[in-house]
């Protein structure tokens, strides 16, 4: 049996388009690990713990770029966490939100110390020295 010039123009045709299916496989590959690459680099996974403290990021104020504006509401305690990155947080009243919220909108809060706790933990230290005022407006160094 002897091939037509049309059968055998068509078999080089399915060959060209096979060809042309693996190249653009192997190119979205290469996107793929691209982005994969870009993704590990700049995003990092956040972790919060339960009873730790956390702001929202407030949306409405995404796309206003208004200097004076709080973007971030809170603080919130974090009461749950999922496995898929959403959090379920309550206010400082233990009122729990029933909206559970995407770790990513979320940055950690440290609670700020006191005066007294901020004096308590560099007393502890040796070589440090805490200016004291006199009555008269000059600080004196006391030696810890």
């Amino acid at each position: 049996m002897t091939l037509s010039a049309t059968q055998e123009e068509r078999l080089l045709q399915l060959n060209a388009l096979d060809e042309i299916r693996k190249s653009t496989l192997q190119h979205t590959k290469s996107i793929q690990n691209q982005r994969m690459k870009w993704h590990d680099r700049y995003i990092k996974d956040k972790s919060f713990k339960l009873g730790d403290w956390a702001l929202l990021y407030d949306l409405r104020y995404k796309d206003n770029l208004g200097k004076l504006h709080t973007r971030w509401l809170g603080p919130y305690e974090i009461v749950e966490t999922f496995s898929n990155g959403a959090i379920r947080l309550s206010t400082v009243d233990l009122v729990k939100f029933k909206l559970l919220f995407n770790g990513h909108r979320l940055c950690l809060y440290h609670k700020p110390l006191s005066k007294d706790d901020f004096l308590q933990q560099f007393s502890t230290t040796k070589h440090v020295e805490i200016p004291t005022a006199t009555s008269d407006g000059f600080a004196v160094t006391t030696p810890s």
